[in-house]
């Protein structure tokens, strides 16, 4: 057993095939099934199960993959710290969730290039259950996500809840909605909301459905200026933060609706793996810039 072949077999479990881990390390496909076999042949045990896709560890695969996994940190970190002066470097793949708006993820971005310019980013605006899914396979380092309050992220990895953010309804100022208005008022409303995949739409819903009260969507659509534009020529009520409405250019046509015994709080997460190594500045970056977006916020 050596490390280039845990390193093989660890990039097809991190990108889910040989293709993918061929590309990441440079090698040829055959190279890299080769390290796998060789591997395999040290244990004595299979470690892929090569029916599915993406290709998914076995049972003592996932149990190799969390070993070798802190192995290999370590050495990177090493190399970082001996080679490189102590500087992150490589790959950082992280997401942040599309309900806090597509711009969000900017500030992020230019926190990594300012702090760690050798590092390469890649950048994703997805739904939390989306990003969950992707931490989940390894497709990324590191994601931070929206939970309804109470809800807690899965415990196999390192979380942090950095703030909670409120969620404001709006409608077209002339509608004649009372203030404070009820869930059965709402409910002779139509909506134009996120696709399915939002945790705020989801917990909207929620509250509907737990009252047996109807819940119509107008209009799915992503995007909140595009939404605020549709509320404001009455299709529908919508769904958003304060601080969208307050710098939208449409906030004069647009007035928020509070509703009585109605929370749409959500709790904003990091998440990571438990083995990001060399990549803890990076996740520490995303943090801090996500921490400062929500004070000034």
């Amino acid at each position: 057993m050596n490390l280039i072949d845990l390193e093989a077999f660890v990039a097809v479990v991190d990108h889910g095939s040989v293709v993918a881990a061929a590309a990441r390390l440079h090698l040829t496909q055959s190279a890299v099934t080769r390290r796998i076999q060789n591997l395999e042949d040290a244990l004595g045990t299979s470690l892929l199960d090569r029916q599915t896709r993406p290709m998914m560890p076995t049972r003592a695969g996932q149990e190799t993959y969390e070993f070798a996994k802190p192995v290999l940190s370590s050495v990177n970190d090493l190399k970082t710290g001996v080679m490189e002066g102590g500087e992150p470097s490589g790959d950082f793949r992280f997401g942040m969730s599309r309900s806090l708006g597509d711009l969000a993820i900017g500030s992020p971005i230019r926190c990594l290039r300012a702090d760690l310019p050798k590092v390469r980013i890649q950048a994703f605006v997805q739904w939390s259950g989306v990003l969950l899914e992707r931490l989940a396979t390894r497709a990324l380092d590191c994601a931070v996500v929206l939970l309804p309050e109470g809800s807690t992220p899965p415990a196999s990895l390192t979380s942090e809840c950095l703030g909670a953010t409120p969620f404001t309804i709006v409608a077209a100022k002339t509608n004649r909605l009372s203030q404070p208005a009820t869930l059965e008022e709402l409910a002779s409303n139509a909506w134009v909301l996120n696709p399915h995949g939002c945790s705020v739409r989801q917990s909207l819903e929620a509250a509907f459905l737990q009252r047996g009260l109807p819940f119509v969507s107008a209009v799915e659509a992503e995007g909140y200026e595009l939404h605020l534009s549709l509320v404001s020529e009455g299709v529908g009520l919508g769904l958003v933060m304060p601080q969208v409405l307050h710098s939208s250019v449409l906030r004069e046509h647009i007035k928020p609706v509070t509703v009585k015994g109605l929370s749409l709080m959500q709790n904003v997460w990091i998440l990571h793996s438990r083995h990001v190594g060399r990549l803890t500045p990076a996740v520490r970056c995303v943090r801090d810039a996500v921490k400062q977006q929500l004070r000034t916020h």
